[in-house]
């Protein structure tokens, strides 16, 4: 009997200690939770902003940074936000954007989210007046560096000028103007612009600036361009995605054609006639293309002309952490200079 009662005794001492336990963990994970709330939630609209947010607010405490999910093909300008992106937005506190109509989709996040306070990154490139060179949509000025949909050359007039597509329509004064689809948007694959980037977001959030004079020295130091700023000065080149002429304006090289292929375009016979003779009389000898949709239009090029075809990454499928943008950079110049 005394046997028993001991049983007893024991079973209901081990059912008090794991409820204790259970209760213990049960109310840390909620204050972790609670305490997590706490925090800023930062979303990007995509991989490049979301790199140099990372870095920005790389060990701040207080602020948390997510991305929205990435297209995995296509170009970002045709994605559309899911469910569970607008279950994330609807909890953010920030939102971080290329910009210049880079997100079709953020005039249905501004309506859904009035109180959403949005960083536009080419906006305020735009119209801060750190790059003199940099136009509105649609104008043309000094020292600027314009590029036609197919075959007309491009004029290369400066150090850092920037390519746009011409648009001309008329502009009416907004103040929280975010959308410019006539622009070549891909702003990012430039350095130089890519730096003004994370200075415009660190400086449109109450941090400490230090985390962006880090991360834009060590943009500086260890991006290699491998001498191909000194290579390619000068030289004509075409490419075969909008995103490269900036790859080209970095390495002050002249983009004399433009193709821009995604899974949407229908490219004609007549197109593909004047580009290749573009290429033939500017004796381009250098092409830079997106692997899966310039794969085929690249082939054709390398059997009808002298040029050569490199197939570089543009940040935007995949995932990437706040090292990535350095990594990236360098293999897309490693890969030029290995083919010259």
């Amino acid at each position: 009997m005394k046997k028993k009662y001991i049983f007893v005794l024991l079973l209901l001492i081990s059912i008090t200690v794991v409820s204790s336990v259970s209760t213990f963990f049960y109310v840390k994970l909620n204050n972790d939770q609670n305490a997590g709330g706490d925090d800023i939630l930062v979303m990007t609209s995509c991989n490049p902003v979301y790199i140099a947010t990372l870095n920005v607010l790389d060990g701040v405490p207080g602020y948390k940074v997510e991305n929205l999910s990435q297209p995995t093909t296509g170009c970002l300008h045709d994605y559309t936000l899911t469910t569970e992106d607008m279950k994330n937005l609807s909890k953010a506190d920030v939102l971080v954007v290329n910009g210049g109509g880079m997100e079709g989709y953020l005039e249905d996040v501004e309506a859904a989210y009035p109180e959403l306070k949005i960083i536009d990154t080419y906006e305020i490139l735009e119209h801060q007046g750190s790059l003199p060179s940099l136009p509105l949509e649609g104008e043309r000025g000094p020292g600027d560096l314009w590029s036609e949909p197919t075959g007309a050359a491009a004029e290369k007039k400066g150090d850092h000028e920037v390519v746009d597509e011409v648009e001309h329509e008329d502009h009416e004064d907004h103040d929280h103007e975010h959308h410019h689809h006539g622009a070549n948007s891909h702003i990012w694959m430039d350095d130089e612009l890519f730096k003004y980037q994370v200075k415009a977001i660190a400086e449109n959030l109450p941090v400490s600036q230090d985390n962006m004079v880090s991360y834009t020295s060590k943009l500086e130091n260890d991006i290699d361009k491998q001498g191909l700023d000194k290579a390619l000065a000068g030289a004509n080149v075409a490419v075969l995605h909008e995103a490269f002429a900036y790859t080209a304006q970095s390495l002050g090289a002249n983009v004399v054609a433009t193709m821009d292929l995604d899974e949407e375009r229908q490219v004609s016979a007549g197109e593909v006639s004047d580009f290749i003779n573009e290429i033939k009389e500017h004796d381009v000898k250098l092409v830079l293309a997106e692997y899966d949709y310039g794969n085929a239009m690249g082939k054709l090029i390398e059997e009808q002309t002298d040029a050569k075809v490199v197939y570089l990454e543009t940040l935007v499928h995949g995932t990437y952490d706040k090292d990535s943008y350095v990594t990236v950079m360098n293999n897309n110049y490693k890969l030029i200079k290995e083919s010259l």
